[in-house]
């Protein structure tokens, strides 16, 4: 397959094909989080088990199954005690006043419904879920982020598919579920949209002879403004990469459109394409950035937030962010000098056509949970258009939900952004192994930003990182395998 539009059955029926990212400061608005090593799969125990089933046990099998279900049959999808480990706040300042409103709202709306909300830290998040998934305890409702966050633990039996829970008609209304299908089924429920624009200041634009109302549209483009307002004393693109999040950033960003399908970067990772074939053009193209001088003499001093801040306090002419950190630069520099767009896309294949928007966290329920119908029906309340309103009303975040009504975004930087975020999307980084990610991507790119290796370094890097991650997590990257031949 050439392109995403060959691949309609797992994406571009859906017309949004977001991607998401990993880690920021705490309470930084529309921060990224970054992605860690997931656990080992725990599925030689599982397959032991089915081993070692005897006829025997298939009817004792069957007879419990029965129960479950005349269990099921009579249960009260609105009565019980729920645990839910939630993270938003990070993205969407403000999300958690607004979940502990909605988990207030249901309890009055259905008293024998009880939600212990249990915020979780950016650092931990993954690995939190991963120690509790191992004793099969823990919460009733969790948040990971999305894809293969969400889908390696789908993979291992942690989670229930949502899908098995809420109806098509329901969850067809939410806006990012491919990213988190599998084996044809929704594991996971988008909450709301984190959009990746290029911002940029139009007086900067100006003072270098460049048109305010024209960004840079392609790699050649952006070459030529960094020299132009690299001439009038300007820094051209503002971004820290300290912790290496930049590297896999650009490569969605702009990165794409060298690529030859997202499925030529899934086989990269099992081994079908070699990380040269698919990787050296974009990372010879950050290599020429950085000797022109395109970026921040300290982009590998800092973090990436605090690379953003430099934005606002003109350090700079161009920053590619979030939609929350666009909207709070606008305010600080004025909207009328605030200029947003996609980023510029480095080549012409056939994935230059998307933006770049991820669902970035989702809720899903857990496989242990014995409230599965109950946290179904809250989680698909929180999608009612007075909640979404609500949502929007408290964080300035788009909510994942086709019904949410335009109307209320007034501010005109936000409508273009709205725009933008609801166009056909792909973000990479959600589509590579969380180990292949943090071994090897964002480790790559932070080589080429700090001037310590060479692209073929770069490639090197990645390598390393897929023949470990092969290595030492046979299990996942077998299932990961299965998951990718549905592109």
């Amino acid at each position: 397959m050439s392109s995403i539009d060959e691949e309609p059955r797992r994406a571009a029926e859906l017309g949004h094909l977001p991607g998401g990212h990993r880690s920021t400061s705490a309470g930084a608005p529309g921060g990224r989080y970054r992605k860690v090593s997931p656990r080992r799969l725990l599925m030689a125990a599982a397959l032991a088990a089915v081993a070692g089933v005897s006829a025997c046990g298939a009817t004792a099998a069957t007879a419990t199954a029965k129960k479950a279900s005349a269990a099921a049959a009579t249960d009260n999808p609105y009565a019980g005690n729920m645990t839910y480990w939630y993270w938003a706040q990070s993205d969407a300042p403000g999300a958690n006043k607004w979940m502990a409103s909605m988990i207030a709202k249901y309890e009055k709306l259905h008293p024998k419904v009880h939600i212990n909300l249990v915020p979780q830290g950016d650092s931990t998040l993954i690995g939190a879920f991963t120690a509790t998934a191992a004793t099969k305890s823990g919460p009733d409702i969790a948040t990971q982020w999305a894809t293969l966050p969400t889908l390696t633990p789908a993979f291992n039996g942690d989670i229930a598919p949502i899908s098995d829970y809420v109806p098509k008609k329901e969850w067809s209304k939410w806006i990012g579920t491919q990213e988190n299908m599998w084996n044809g089924k929704l594991w996971a429920m988008p909450l709301y949209l984190l959009g990746s624009p290029m911002v940029w200041n139009k007086q900067m634009f100006r003072k270098a002879g460049l048109n305010p109302n024209k960004p840079p549209t392609d790699y050649a483009q952006l070459l030529s403004d960094c020299k132009a307002l690299r001439a009038k004393g300007i820094t051209p693109i503002v971004a820290g990469n300290k912790d290496g999040f930049i590297g896999s950033s650009f490569l969605s960003w702009s990165g794409k459109g060298d690529l030859k399908s997202l499925k030529a970067l899934l086989n990269v990772q099992i081994g079908k394409q070699s990380a040269s074939s698919q990787l050296s053009t974009f990372y010879n193209q950050m290599a020429t950035l950085v000797k022109d001088r395109c970026f921040n003499n300290d982009i590998a001093s800092l973090g990436e937030v605090q690379g953003w801040q430099l934005f606002p306090e003109k350090k700079g002419a161009i920053t590619m962010s979030t939609d929350g950190f666009a909207l709070q630069a606008a305010k600080v520099l004025g909207d009328k000098n605030v200029g947003v767009a996609a980023p510029p896309n480095f080549g012409n294949g056939p994935l230059k056509k998307y933006y770049d928007t991820t669902q970035s966290s989702d809720e899903f329920i857990t496989s242990w949970s014995h409230h599965k119908r109950e946290a179904a029906a809250f989680l698909v309340w929180l999608h009612q258009p007075a909640n979404l309103s609500a949502w929007y009303k408290d964080t300035q975040v788009f909510p994942a939900d086709k019904r949410f009504p335009v109307s209320n975004v007034t501010n005109p930087i936000a409508r273009k952004l709205y725009k933008l975020d609801i166009k056909p999307s792909l973000w990479l980084e959600n589509y590579l192994a969380p180990e292949v990610d943090s071994n090897g991507s964002q480790p790559a790119g932070e080589m080429i930003t700090s001037g310590s290796g060479t692209p073929s370094q770069a490639i090197a890097t990645w390598n390393r990182a897929i023949s470990e991650w092969k290595l030492a997590h046979a299990d996942e990257y077998k299932k990961f395998q299965q998951w990718a031949q549905g592109f």
